[in-house]
């Protein structure tokens, strides 16, 4: 298959670019799914935009330390925040704007994704990656979710291409203080936004190391004191993260009391889990299992052919393997996404490898070259296409509301009104959720389950709910049956279809 001029690869990935910009504007839902995350981080924002942030502090601090389960750490990183805080200044809680916003990260990504690609592939093969991630049903559901996973994306994708130009090509921009401190700078804001980006440094020390010793072949001490321009980049880092920590407060402390909850037997799964996770970029079907297992092959291929030249590419992806396996919360795809390009890109260079023999397909027949490559991405594309179809059609014919079942439908906004109405500041609300509740009530929430430990608590009163079309994962804070038997502790105050809300009474 004949490849692409330049700039008309180019143009290319701009038109691909604006139809899926156009995809994901025409298709956004309306409101936002349940998960504290997505709260958290508009909490943070909306802290900074008004002013509010030792507030914000002693509310997430109030639900991590008074809640009974996990319920994610005090405070996430501030640079998602930071980001997301104009758009909250301009638009307030306008999940809309946010997820527009949030969206344009992405579509920037795939910029960054053709860059890093275009001098090891065919400008052609490169503008395929893009295609293969563009028109990606897990992508495009994702568009709905206002999280800090789509900056983190770009962000520490296009850190990885600062340290491919200008550590392992050797291109530098200006000179070499202004190339390391830029370089510095974009793995902070990187791990700004996401703490995961910590494996960023040893990616980068690991890679002036090897490109290094390819040119002189010292030994690592000779490397250490022979180029001080060489720290530069975590100086700089080293000095935002203080500034940042007099700014704002530090919130990354609990991940390690968050870490101390691995096991053996955590660990072993995660090894497990991870390894298959990657499936799930092929799609939700059990064919994309097979998919998946069918490029693994190519894809170690492919780093075996490249080792040499794309060490940055492994090094990266196995210090975030690393981490994440030593991680005791898993969250699905989200956390691998900035290493899914470098795989897709090595299972591309293993299929290069492979040529269809003209004894198998004569030339007459395959006039354009097509080879296993293009067949990969044909069957890749079009089953995510197909997904994303009927993603789009499944909503009319179920006569499902655009509505995405979380915190915005009606009978949530109800039960969120009665909250803010009839409630004072100093009351406590137990709930399942209880970082959204704080963002849409402005009062404290908890999470706490069972009669005793609810009585217990410091709750004044308890959100259940009671309808059908929660997540599964919403096990009950208390069966309605002890309710029942228990009228002199809740009193009924709201019902809805979906919602009670009970006050509780306590004997002084």
């Amino acid at each position: 298959m004949k490849t692409l001029k330049e700039w008309h690869t180019h143009l290319l990935l701009f038109i691909v670019i604006g139809i899926t910009a156009a995809m994901y504007f025409a298709t956004f839902r309306d409101g936002h799914e349940w998960g504290g995350d997505f709260a958290q981080y508009i909490a943070q924002a909306k802290a900074l935009a008004e002013g509010t942030v030792e507030k914000v502090v002693n509310y997430s601090n109030y639900t991590y330390d008074m809640s009974t389960e996990h319920v994610g750490p005090r405070l996430y990183p501030w640079g998602f925040p930071l980001l997301l805080s104009p758009i909250y200044s301009i638009f307030g809680l306008d999940m809309f704007a946010m997820k527009l916003y949030v969206s344009l990260f992405f579509l920037l990504s795939l910029v960054v994704i053709y860059l890093l690609f275009r001098e090891r592939l065919t400008h052609t093969q490169a503008l395929l990656i893009v295609l293969v991630f563009a028109f990606n049903r897990y992508f495009f559901l994702f568009k709905d979710k206002v999280l800090s996973d789509m900056p983190f994306f770009l962000f520490s994708l296009f850190t990885l291409l600062l340290i491919q130009r200008i550590v392992v090509n050797r291109r530098i921009w200006v000179n070499r203080p202004v190339s390391y401190s830029l370089l510095g700078f974009f793995m902070f804001f990187s791990y700004y936004v996401r703490s995961q980006a910590i494996v960023l440094i040893p990616t980068l020390l690991v890679c002036q190391y090897l490109a290094d010793r390819n040119v002189s072949k010292r030994n690592p001490l000779s490397f250490l004191i022979s180029n001080k321009l060489n720290f530069v980049p975590y100086i700089v880092f080293l000095i935002l993260v203080a500034i940042s920590g007099i700014i704002t407060p530090f919130g990354s402390a609990s991940y390690f009391e968050m870490v101390s909850g691995l096991s053996l037997k955590n660990f072993l799964y995660n090894i497990y889990y991870y390894f298959l996770l990657p499936s799930a970029l092929f799609g939700p079907l059990t064919g994309s299992i097979v998919l998946y297992g069918i490029t693994i092959p190519f894809a170690l291929l492919g780093m075996i052919k490249n080792i040499k030249t794309d060490y940055l590419y492994l090094v990266f992806m196995v210090f975030t393997v690393i981490m994440l396996v030593f991680w005791p919360y898993r969250q699905g795809l989200r956390f691998i996404l900035p290493i899914l390009p470098f795989y897709i890109y090595f299972v591309f260079v293993g299929l290069c490898r492979i040529r269809i023999s003209p004894d198998i397909i004569p030339a007459k027949y395959n006039p354009m070259g097509v080879n296993l490559l293009h067949v990969f991405c044909f069957v890749v594309i079009l089953g995510s296409c197909a997904g994303i179809a009927y993603t789009c059609y499944q909503y009319p014919i179920s006569g499902k509301s655009n509505v995405i079942n979380g915190p915005y439908t009606r009978t949530s906004t109800e039960m969120f009104d009665y909250i803010r109405s009839s409630t004072s500041h100093d009351d406590v609300i137990i709930f399942q959720k209880p970082r959204v509740m704080a963002l849409y009530t402005d009062r404290r929430s908890v999470l706490v389950r069972d009669f005793d430990r609810i009585v217990n608590s410091h709750g004044t009163y308890i959100v259940i709910a009671i309808g059908e079309d929660f997540p599964q994962s919403w096990t009950p804070l208390i069966e309605p049956a002890v309710v029942e038997d228990h009228p002199e502790t809740f009193r009924l105050v709201f019902d809805n279809s979906d919602y009670r809300i009970y006050r509780i009474i306590r004997n002084k």
